[in-house]
This record gives structure tokens, sequence and C-alpha cells, in this order.
């Protein structure tokens, strides 16, 4: 995994911030701690975080927040953070089904981050710029399984929240399986494979 010297140009888009504090319940106070000592925003008159929704803040801050409520809350925590992206994220509006939700998961990933203040993807030219890495995913003819790469500098465990997440908002059902744990992003690896099932 590239280190977070690589990332450092990028940004996340305000809206998809709030994940942090959604996500975490009674430890949201202290998600909004972090966030404030990474400069993730402002604290407002009553010293809560605020933040514009349409603005865009370093990337590799969100990360380090990430990181910090991982090491402090568990993987758990930073599951059911990033299980609120699916709902506040930006999707082409193509999204119907769990397969059309996949197909567009690399795009959105793009629309919701960017460079010098410009979305990584524009919908209006189909230009995608590159540097944060890729969701692919591809559907399994015949079964109802998705196999989803990811190659972005999120941790497994974030990434497993969010697909999770967005398979389960059009099949209930759904389940995740990180492929190979032991040769993925956490142990050096340039990805990590996910196995996503519903009935």
């Amino acid at each position: 995994m590239r280190s977070l010297d690589a990332y450092a140009d990028y940004q996340v888009i305000g809206q998809n911030l709030r994940h942090l504090i959604l996500g975490l319940g009674s430890f949201w106070l202290l998600a909004n701690r972090f966030m404030l000592e990474e400069n993730l925003g402002t604290a407002g008159p009553d010293g809560l975080v605020q933040f514009d929704p349409e603005a865009w803040y370093p990337l590799v801050a969100n990360l380090r927040v990430i990181a910090r409520v991982q090491r402090d809350f568990g993987e758990v925590a930073v599951r059911q953070s990033a299980s609120h992206i699916p709902t506040i994220a930006r999707f082409p509006s193509t999204v119907v089904d769990i397969h059309s939700a996949f197909d567009a998961l690399d795009v959105a990933y793009h629309m919701n981050h960017g460079l010098n203040g410009r979305a990584l993807y524009c919908p209006e030219t189909g230009v995608m710029r590159e540097g944060i890495g890729h969701f692919r995913s591809r559907s399994i003819p015949g079964q109802k399984q998705i196999l989803s790469q990811c190659t972005s500098p999120y941790s497994c465990s974030f990434d497993e929240g969010l697909l999770l997440a967005l398979a389960q908002r059009y099949e209930p059902s759904a389940s995740i399986t990180h492929l190979e744990p032991l040769r993925c992003r956490a142990h050096g690896s340039e990805s990590c494979t996910y196995s996503i099932l519903w009935t």
C-alpha cells in the first residue's frame, strides 16, 4: 500500500465527512475531536466540528481520522462509519439495483474525491483522472455474486463496511467475504478482493 504522502494533493468532498459522525454513535464526540485535530473543518460556537458539504478537504486528514478511529475503537467502528457512505455520497443516476450500483462504484468513488478543487470524474465529459486507486467490480454470470477489487488508500475494514452497505441497500441478504486477507493491502499487497453474495 502506498504511503499517505502519495495522496497529499488529493481531496474528499465535505458531505462525505458526515460518515465519521453518523457512524460512531456515542463515540461521535471523540470523532469530532479527531476531525478538529486533523483540521477537517472548523469548530463552531458550541465546539462541534462544522464543514461545508460542497467544499473539498484533504484526503490524508480524512485517512488519518479513520486510522485513529480504528486504533481507538476497532474495525467494527470503522465498518459502521463506512456503512453510511452509500447514503451520503454522490452516485450516478443510473444506479437502480445491486449490479448497477457496483458497476457505478468506481465512477462514484472518483466523483467524491478531487484534486485542486475539482472532482476526479466529470459526468459531462466522462473523463476520469487517476491517483487514488479504483474499485473494480464484476458480476459472476449465473450467480448472485459480485467480486470487487479495491486499490483505494482506505483500510480493509472501511472498504468492507462501504461495500456491504452498498450491497444491502439493494439486496438486504447480502454478505461479504474478504478473500485472501493475508495477501491484501494491510500486508503490503496492491489490492484487496471482496466477494459479495446474496440469496
